[in-house]
């Protein structure tokens, strides 16, 4: 008889959910800025492009409430975005565990949520906020960012984990 006390831990099993969703969404958010500087300096902006970013909706907020420079309300904006993206859907992909419609749902939910985001960033740029470079500049950078996300959750989510472990068994 085996305990479960005796059993050895793997390295994701051994920190809580919400502390690898953190982990999840701070790749996530790196990984973005990281491939928004990119961007920005193929387009000959470099890391000024922050600055530009952080004219945002969001940004803005942010900078109203901590006085902080554009480049550093959109740092804090983005990587609190993500973090709370991380610890989210590693709970939701958790609970759809237990009731699998949930799943639908919530695919439901992040398909309407991305199109909210792209409606708001269309604006930005038609009201003036972003022009072209910024504008695409943030888009491929929500794009990549979105796939560090989903790719972070699928590898510690334990039931898919288990399922990518078995099909390299077989």
């Amino acid at each position: 008889m085996t305990t479960v006390s005796a059993q050895p831990l793997s390295g994701a099993d051994r920190y809580p959910g919400w502390l690898q969703g953190a982990a999840v969404g701070l790749v996530a958010a790196i990984a973005g800025t990281i491939i928004l500087i990119a961007v920005g300096a193929l387009g000959g902006r470099g890391t000024a492009i922050l600055g530009q970013v952080g004219m945002g909706l969001w940004p803005t907020a942010v900078r109203s409430l901590t006085g902080a420079s554009p480049a550093v309300s959109y740092l804090i904006s983005h990587t609190t975005l993500y973090l709370v993206a991380g610890i989210v859907a590693l709970a939701l992909a958790r609970t759809a565990d237990r009731l699998p419609i949930l799943l639908t749902g919530l695919v439901l939910v992040i398909l309407v949520i991305e199109f909210a985001y792209l409606v708001v960033m269309t604006g930005s740029r038609a009201t003036g906020r972003f022009d072209d470079l910024t504008w695409r500049s943030v888009l491929i950078a929500h794009l990549a960012a979105n796939v560090f996300l989903l790719i972070g959750t699928l590898w510690v989510h334990p039931t898919l984990k288990a399922a990518f472990q078995r099909s390299n068994d077989e």
